[in-house]
């Protein structure tokens, strides 16, 4: 690829999807992976009839942009969308019990005492808070109580975003509520008048939840094969300098005997590596922005598939699955029914358990062994599901730099990221450190990137790039 105007540096959701948008406005991009393949950690397997996610197994979404590029990188025809009718549960008092999802039931529900259900209706009443880097703990037991913290919350910010919600900002990890909160005063206020203004305005773009037919993967193969955008693997990247108005990239490709340097100049500079890796690379271009980047740590996950046969499980599985709050011990962080969410992952009469262990609640567990792992589960599940015998099928995915924890004050620290960025004209950084964790997130700000970079660049090299485009797609 000839002077490509864009490098970007990572190949997994963020790059990818920023590259994309990039793309489809005519700009040339180019994007070095030190790994063999695109996804980064989105990796779907089919293994003896099964379907697993090494990584994300599912979307959920409410943001117009991801429904488009869904669209129109060709993708609608293969996305698998989660039934609506399927309960919610978690572990209460050591069985599972389904989470209401409308007010009527919320009152009827065993999860709640009925002191902790007045103290909801009350929340209105709770005056705003003033602390900006309140705790995500803090903040939903001074606005919902204690009981709604231990039952809900707890088992939310610890099983899917691998957080300790006593350590973990509220603003960062819950922004819709703390939002709410800061523009109505309250909560429930907020939402009802969110429900009554997309009412009126008769909203398409309702939430879904999804896949695809073959996995993740679909999604970051079909973006890696975007026109306009060249993907060198095996590249990994050993130093970065200005060089005039835009930047030098020297980077070692190939493998084994077969390595050799490569040096790009461009214009236009993405980093969407892990926060510990951009802080290296960044070392000796800007100390204080490499300095904030390495306080930014990560918790381990490991993702466990058990594949057996629906006559092992007692259970109806009538639901997506489960959470765990902390409060009942157990070994795992939750579990997700994926055979019953999307069709096609599980061989006729079998059922596909994924079960997920770790983060900063239980971090040593990366460490066991499968055989560990698995008898764990089996044991923790049996009560649970109804599960009985043992598994014909397993897969133990491990990620030891699983998911970035916003503890502390991240949002400050973010802020003072991006407040060192605007010494680097045509630096850019987006990762999951940035801004949410879910594929969601990372497609949404893929396009803010794109965004940004088009404000940037010159008109003519604009008016260049939409010719290019109406010429390709003439």
């Amino acid at each position: 690829m000839a002077n490509p105007q864009v490098l970007i540096i990572g190949a997994g959701i963020s790059g990818l999807s920023t590259a994309w948008w990039l793309a489809r406005q005519g700009i040339a991009v180019e994007v070095w992976e030190a790994d063999g393949r695109p996804g980064g950690k989105i990796r779907s397997t089919h293994e003896a009839g099964y379907l697993t996610e090494r990584a994300a197994g599912l979307l959920v979404n409410f943001r117009p942009e991801i429904d488009r590029l869904v669209d129109q990188c060709g993708l609608a025809g293969s996305k698998r969308t989660r039934p609506e009718d399927l309960n919610r549960y978690v572990v209460h008092r050591g069985r599972l019990t389904a989470v209401p999802m409308q007010i009527a039931g919320l009152i009827h529900s065993p999860l709640w005492s009925w002191q902790a259900k007045l103290r909801l209706l009350a929340e209105g009443f709770i005056p705003r808070g003033e602390q900006p880097d309140e705790s995500a703990s803090r903040f939903i037991t001074r606005r919902l109580g204690r009981e709604v913290l231990e039952t809900a919350f707890d088992p939310f910010i610890a099983g899917t975003l691998a957080s300790d919600p006593a350590l973990a900002e509220a603003r960062s990890v819950l922004p819709r509520l703390t939002a709410l909160e800061q523009r109505y005063g309250s909560i429930t206020l907020g939402v009802l008048i969110n429900s009554l203004l997309k009412r009126k305005k008769r909203r398409t773009n309702s939430a879904d939840t999804f896949s695809f037919q073959g996995g993740m993967s679909e999604l970051t193969d079909r973006l890696s094969r975007a026109p306009g955008v060249s993907i060198r693997y095996h590249t990994r990247v050993t130093g970065i300098e200005p060089a005039g108005r835009g930047w030098r990239v020297t980077a070692r490709s190939g493998m084994g005997s077969g390595r050799a340097t490569h040096t790009r100049q461009v214009s236009q500079l993405v980093i969407t590596i892990p926060a510990d890796s951009a802080s290296m690379l960044l070392s000796d271009l800007d100390r204080p922005l490499s300095g904030l980047l390495s306080q930014i740590h990560y918790a381990p996950v490991s993702i466990v598939h058990l594949g057996m046969d629906e006559r092992q499980v007692g259970h109806p599985l009538d639901g997506t699955g489960f959470l765990v709050p902390g409060k009942e011990k157990l070994g795992f962080n939750g579990n997700l029914w994926m055979s019953r969410l999307f069709p096609g992952r599980a061989p006729e009469g079998k059922t596909l358990l994924t079960s997920y262990l770790g983060g900063a609640r239980q971090a040593d567990s990366i460490g066991w062994s499968d055989e560990r792992i698995v008898s764990l589960l089996l044991g923790q599940l049996s009560p649970l599901i109804d599960l009985q015998g043992e598994a014909d099928y397993i897969r133990v995915d491990r990620h030891p730099r699983g998911l970035p924890l916003y503890h502390g004050q991240h949002q400050a620290r973010v802020e003072a990221i991006r407040a060192r960025l605007s010494n680097h004209p045509g630096l850019h950084l987006t990762a999951n450190y940035l801004d949410g964790v879910s594929v969601r997130d990372r497609i949404f700000q893929g396009s803010r990137t794109a965004r940004a970079i088009l404000e940037s660049l010159p008109r003519a090299t604009l008016q260049q790039a939409i010719q290019t485009t109406h010429a390709l797609t003439a």
